[in-house]
């Protein structure tokens, strides 16, 4: 069995929950009752429902951001091969967003849209643990280092952005950068992300401090992606900008005439960005010309994977699936779905993991596009899949499900 990192809930909720939760015959026992309620008590007196005893562990593989990385490639460090059996799934009881997931040494962490982050068990689907303090919109995906989680979100008037140490059980520090859909990525110690106000932002990772910030002036639903001290991202007036990481000065901006909602992709010094202009572009990040350009007659929200350094895969509104040559744009193939995408693909080996609207996650074979291998879950799905060693992680509206190719034993 897979061995998480050491992890305990200090506190009476956590017991109880595990043992009695699913059984809601126990809310008739007054003495139980008392105890659920004088827990929940010490946990919000505490701000905090999870306590690490070590240090968590960080390897190259964990998947610690939005993208997987900084430049929003989408790639997992497994290759996941199918078909797959589902092996846990797990009531979030609030949905979740288009990148709410991360994982780290065996820990899932999942942001959920009624404001709190979750931790679960990836070799039990057991819940370790939350915090509940995440407004009322944490649109986001958790930035998962060291023992800390940095976590943005909307719906506080007093709050925005704010680090929690997972080993103490209590946060760094809250800042209010205004409202926050963007998730946070970080490079060199210092994160980055945009607001519902037009702003865009580079903070200090441990403390909070704003380094600069730039002014776009319409609201950024574009999560960035940053390589080569340059920062990208687009925004509604339909701008794809880039800054220097260094001041925030603006290198370049192009007008698309639409929204730019999609969280563009960088690749050796190339970035490739769809928009609601149906128009999905290969930049030169050095002066933003564009290289190509190709028109797919449905809108872009979600981010791109890139595949073997080769071809980058994006799903749009109409619910198609397109590869495209990074070289010409020229289309290798298309794969359709029936429902919306607004997630971004994940490439794992030789295989693309990606959900829809229409319930189903998929699995297409790389070169070709064919199906492999497809589930359907009980909801319709928006949230970005997961990749992590023998695991595949996605979200149903508010149900977490963990997949894997290993063989499930039936509970007698």
């Amino acid at each position: 069995m897979l061995k998480p990192f050491s992890v305990r809930i200090r506190n009476l909720y956590h017991l109880i929950s595990l043992n009695y939760f699913m059984h809601w015959r126990i809310f008739k026992r007054p003495f139980v009752f008392f105890l659920l309620f004088l827990s929940g008590s010490l946990f919000l007196i505490g701000c905090s429902g999870i306590k690490v005893e070590q240090r968590i562990t960080l390897q190259p593989g964990d998947w610690v951001m939005a993208g997987g990385s900084p430049e929003q490639k989408n790639v997992s460090a497994y290759s996941l091969e199918p078909p797959l059996n589902l092996m846990w799934d797990f009531s979030l009881e609030g949905g979740v967003c288009p990148s709410g997931i991360s994982v780290a040494d065996a820990v899932v962490f999942v942001n959920v849209l009624k404001g709190e982050m979750l931790t679960i068990d990836v070799s039990t689907g057991g819940k370790i643990g939350h915090i509940g303090f995440l407004g009322k919109d944490a649109n986001s995906a958790p930035l998962i280092f060291g023992t800390n989680v940095i976590v943005s979100y909307a719906g506080d008037k007093k709050y925005s952005l704010a680090s929690y140490d997972l080993s103490k059980g209590e946060i760094n520090w809250r800042r209010n950068y205004g409202y926050i859909q963007t998730s946070p990525i970080m490079v060199d110690g210092y994160i980055y992300f945009g607001n519902l106000y037009g702003s865009f932002y580079k903070v200090d990772a441990s403390t909070g401090q704003r380094m600069w910030k730039y002014t776009s002036k319409s609201p950024v639903h574009s999560t960035c992606a940053v390589s080569s001290e340059r920062v990208v991202f687009g925004n509604d007036n339909g701008f794809i900008s880039c800054l220097s990481t260094s001041d925030g000065s603006l290198i370049w901006k192009i007008e698309t005439g639409k929204p730019v909602i999609s969280t563009p992709m960088i690749n050796e010094d190339i970035v490739y960005i769809g928009g609601d202009d149906s128009n999905y572009c290969s930049v030169k990040i050095s002066d933003g010309s564009i290289i190509w350009k190709n028109n797919i007659h449905s809108k872009i929200i979600g981010g791109s994977a890139l595949f073997r350094n080769e071809d980058v895969i994006f799903g749009c509104v109409d619910g198609s699936v397109y590869s495209l040559n990074t070289a010409g744009g020229t289309i290798n193939w298309k794969f359709n779905t029936k429902g919306t995408i607004t997630s971004s693909p994940i490439v794992s080996g030789n295989f693309i993991y990606i959900t829809s609207y229409d319930s189903y996650i998929y699995s297409l074979e790389g070169s070709s596009g064919g199906l492999i291998w497809s589930y359907q879950m009980e909801n319709k799905s928006k949230t970005t899949p997961v990749v992590w060693k023998d695991y595949l992680f996605a979200a149903a509206d508010d149900i977490l499900y963990c997949f894997t190719n290993k063989v499930i034993e039936k509970k007698k």
